[in-house]
């Protein structure tokens, strides 16, 4: 029991960065991004460019994951819905998810793209890091 305590204790209090982020974007993350990679004001310019070229479609795109997740939830708690229409609904929302992912990646290609390779390997540094920190300790070993 403690420890289910401390978990969501823990997620709590991680949470609480994210909500002091200002609006979707987290511009205030992306400058600190930006100075850790010494982000010239051209690639600056550029990068802002790149994300609002992506973001209509990547909110379409999170409109169509949630939808799907929703529609594929509210299902399975319906004892009366027959395992194809389940089975459907699961590949619409595994498909809205994987096409969010390649709509991501393909900004994250173009963004890397104007990058120096220093810049590019402390790129991968940094998101190594935060992949690490994001697994905490009750999801190591």
């Amino acid at each position: 029991m403690k420890t289910l305590f401390r978990s969501t204790l823990i997620l709590a209090l991680m949470a609480l960065p994210l909500a002091a982020q200002p609006g979707p974007d987290n511009s205030h993350q992306a400058e600190r991004i930006g100075r850790r990679l010494q982000l010239t004001e051209a690639q600056k310019a550029s990068i802002l460019a790149i994300r609002d070229k992506h973001r209509s479609d990547l909110v379409q795109r999170g409109d169509a994951v949630q939808h799907a997740r929703i529609d594929l939830r509210s299902a399975l708690q319906d004892s009366s819905t027959p395992e194809p229409r389940l089975r459907a609904l699961y590949d619409k929302a595994s498909t809205a998810r994987f096409d969010m992912i390649l709509a991501r990646r393909s900004l994250r290609m173009e963004v890397q793209a104007i990058l120096t390779p220093e810049q590019r390997a402390k790129a991968a540094e940094m998101r190594d890091h935060a992949r690490r920190e994001f697994a905490g300790p009750w999801r190591r070993g």
